[in-house]
């Protein structure tokens, strides 16, 4: 595992004139209404309460590098834990993939069932209602809404929790935002993720890491107790990135030799 404590690759989205071009050159403005202290109808979703409440503003800065990265990695399957304003903003980074992949002369063959699409899983029916009603029509064949409800569990004897029910796909882009606390159900020796002191603990990813493909990028927004957790559990190599001045995001890149011919991403061909 290599570390740097700066911001991720792909550009951490600093600066609010570079930030505000990007959002203008993409397009992202007529996706979300990042004006401040706007009156958001996208309406927000309480960490604490698990409800719906009085809408805040998107994070620009985290929104765009979210985009830039997906942009600039060319990335085919992404995968959501927690939905939001980054399931437009990257379902949207994927659509404009799909554009440039299209209009390539000559495609390769490729082993991917699930070409330029987003699965997000969400353990609250209402938010994804929510975020589904709102989805525009041009991003709605990209994404794929999976309700999963949150287990407590154990990883080697370590206090975590799992989504029940996973999208059945290989993604080559994680991005790690859900579940809250509150939606976690059950208890190990007395405790819970009831406890407001207790931080998230998503195992899910070291379920999932032997089948993962070399080139696979994760980013972790925040939850720095939970990324550190996977950092001292995950078995294979990585390249780890953690913003420690920014907003803490963490990123791990899967630096190890491709499987083969078909190990293949999306920055090797546009």
């Amino acid at each position: 595992m290599t570390t740097k404590n700066n911001s991720a690759k792909g550009g951490s989205a600093s600066g609010g004139k570079e930030i505000r071009r990007y959002i203008v050159k993409e397009r992202l403005d007529k996706l979300i209404n990042f004006a401040e202290n706007a009156d958001y109808k996208e309406g927000a979703f309480d960490s604490v309460s698990g409800k719906l409440t009085i809408p805040f503003p998107p994070i620009a800065a985290d929104l765009v590098r979210l985009h830039k990265l997906i942009r600039a990695r060319k990335c085919f399957t992404v995968l959501e834990f927690g939905l939001g304003y980054s399931t437009l903003i990257m379902a949207d980074a994927l659509m404009k993939n799909r554009k440039d992949w299209q209009a390539l002369p000559k495609k390769p063959a490729i082993r991917n069932r699930f070409m330029f699409k987003l699965f997000t899983v969400e353990a609250s029916r209402s938010w994804m209602a929510k975020v589904r009603a709102d989805l525009p029509a041009n991003l709605r064949d990209i994404v794929e809404f999976c309700y999963s409800g949150v287990q407590i569990g154990t990883f080697n004897g370590q206090l975590c929790h799992y989504y029940k029910n996973l999208p059945d796909i290989v993604p080559d882009f994680i991005y790690l935002d859900g579940p809250i606390a509150k939606d976690v159900k059950g208890a190990v020796n007395g405790m819970t993720f009831k406890c407001d002191e207790r931080t998230v603990m998503s195992g899910d990813l070291l379920l999932m890491e032997p089948t993962f493909l070399p080139g696979l990028f994760i980013i972790i927004d925040g939850r720095t107790n939970n990324a550190r957790f996977l950092e001292n559990n995950f078995k294979r190599k990585y390249r780890k990135i953690w913003d420690r001045e920014g907003d803490g995001a963490t990123t791990f890149e899967l630096i190890e030799e491709r499987l083969g011919k078909y190990n293949l991403l999306g920055s090797d061909f546009f």
